[in-house]
C-alpha cells in the first residue's frame, strides 16, 4: 500500500432503469446519488491484473460513475454530471482478480481514514484497521455473523439502509464531494463525518457520565470498546483504581453481590483477545479522555480503560516516560464531576488487584448506547 494509486481502473454503474427494475423506484430516489460507482470488474484492469500478488493489498484508483461507463462508452444518465473526483477501494490482490469488485461511499471514507495511518504498517495491522472501521459504519451485510471489512465491500451489492450504522446524508455529502472534485482536505472532513462517533452513558452509583468515541482517530480500539458495551461486559463492574488527580480505571472486576457480613464481593471476569495500540494517532490523554490500559507490552489492551481526571500528557505516544502511549478513544462530554467525586473515594489494599482500590466498592451499574 505505499503508493496511493497502485491500482488504476475504470467503473461504471447500473443504468435507472437496471436499478428501478430491480428495486423498484423509491429505492432509486433514495439512493441514486450513491451510486455514481459501483462495479469494477475485472476486464477494467487490464494488464496489471498479472502482476498483483493475491495476499498483498493495494489501492485500486477507479474513474467513472453514475453518468458515464466508460467500459460501454455511453451515458447511464439523461442529465448527465461530470464525475471529477476518484474513488478508491483497499482490497487483497486475490480479491481484485476475482472481478465485481464493489466501490462505494464507504471504501472511499475507509480509504481516507486509511490514509491517516501511521506508515509502515503491516498489511495484518492494516486489515484490522479497516474491520474495526466496518463495525462502526455497517451491520453484517452477508449475514456470516461476523462484521468485518467484506461487509462493506458486500454493502453496494444491496444498498439497504438497514445496515447502514450513521445517517445517510453524511454518505451523500461525500459522494457529492467525490463528484465535484473537493480537495482532499475537504473528502477527509466528509469521511469523517461517515465514520462519525457513539455516544455511550456510563451509569455509576454516584451519578452518570456521558462519553463519546473517536471513531476516525481509533477505530479499533473504538470498536473494540463498542464491541464489550454491546456485549454487556461492563455492566456491573467495580471501579478497581482511582487516583485523586490522576485517573480512575475499571473493567477488570465484576460485582458479584455483598457477603453475608455486608462486603462486597467480586471476581475478575474474563475479556476477550488483546488489540493494537493506536496511541500514535495524535490523541493526548488530556482531562476528561478514556485511554486503554495495558501492561508493558503496547500490544496488550483487552478490556480495561481508564479515565483522565487531569491532564496526563506523560502517557503520550513518544513521552520520555512512555514512548508507546496509552491509546486515547473517547472523551467525556458530560459528567466529569461523578470522575472527580470516584477519583477522591478513600482506598484500600486488594490482594492480587492493587492498593488504590475504592474502599466501598464503587459501581459501574450499566453502560449503555445513546
Amino acid at each position: 500500500m505505499d503508493n496511493p494509486d497502485n491500482v488504476l481502473a475504470t467503473g461504471s454503474s447500473m443504468r435507472a432503469s437496471d436499478w428501478i427494475g430491480q428495486g423498484g423506484q423509491q429505492q432509486w430516489d433514495d439512493w441514486s446519488s450513491l451510486l455514481r460507482l459501483l462495479v469494477v470488474g475485472v476486464t477494467q484492469f487490464g494488464a496489471q491484473l498479472s502482476e498483483l500478488d493475491p495476499q498483498s493489498l493495494y489501492v485500486v484508483t477507479a474513474r467513472g460513475g453514475e453518468d458515464y461507463d466508460p467500459g460501454r462508452k455511453q451515458l447511464l444518465s439523461d442529465s448527465p454530471v461530470e464525475v471529477q473526483g476518484s474513488w478508491h477501494v483497499i482490497a487483497t490482490g486475490e480479491r481484485i482478480t476475482e472481478g465485481n469488485l464493489k466501490i462505494s461511499v464507504l471504501t472511499e471514507a475507509l480509504y481516507r481514514q486509511q490514509l491517516q495511518a501511521p506508515a509502515g504498517l503491516s498489511n495484518k495491522a492494516i486489515l484490522d484497521r479497516l474491520n474495526a472501521a466496518a463495525q462502526l459504519v455497517v451491520g453484517d451485510v452477508d449475514r456470516n455473523g461476523t462484521i468485518d471489512y467484506d461487509d462493506v465491500l458486500r454493502w453496494n451489492q444491496t444498498i439497504d439502509g438497514a445496515f447502514l450504522l450513521g445517517p445517510q446524508d453524511k454518505l451523500v455529502a461525500l459522494s457529492d464531494a467525490v463528484t465535484s472534485g473537493q480537495p482532499a482536505d475537504m473528502l477527509d472532513l466528509h469521511s469523517r463525518e461517515v465514520l462519525g462517533s457513539q455516544r455511550v452513558e456510563m451509569s455509576f452509583d454516584v451519578g452518570t457520565v456521558l462519553v463519546e468515541t473517536y471513531n476516525w482517530e481509533s477505530p479499533v480500539t473504538a470498536a473494540n470498546f463498542l464491541n464489550y458495551v454491546r456485549a454487556g461486559f461492563y455492566d456491573q463492574m467495580l471501579v478497581h483504581r482511582a487516583i485523586n488527580g490522576f485517573m480512575i480505571q475499571m473493567g477488570l472486576l465484576s460485582f458479584d453481590g455483598y457477603n453475608d457480613e455486608d462486603r462486597v464481593t467480586w471476581s475478575i471476569r474474563t475479556p476477550g483477545p488483546s488489540i493494537i495500540n493506536e496511541a500514535s494517532n495524535r490523541l493526548s490523554n488530556s482531562r476528561g479522555t478514556l485511554s486503554m490500559a495495558r501492561t508493558s507490552d503496547p500490544n496488550s489492551a483487552t478490556a480495561q480503560f481508564f479515565i483522565n481526571q487531569a491532564d496526563n500528557s506523560f502517557l503520550d505516544f513518544g513521552s520520555s516516560n512512555n514512548p508507546d502511549g496509552y491509546a486515547v478513544f473517547a472523551r467525556v462530554y458530560s459528567g466529569m464531576s461523578v470522575v472527580d467525586e470516584i477519583a477522591a473515594e478513600p482506598t484500600t489494599q486488594l490482594a492480587g488487584v492493587g492498593s488504590d482500590v475504592p474502599a466501598r466498592g464503587v459501581l459501574l451499574q450499566s453502560v449503555r448506547f445513546l
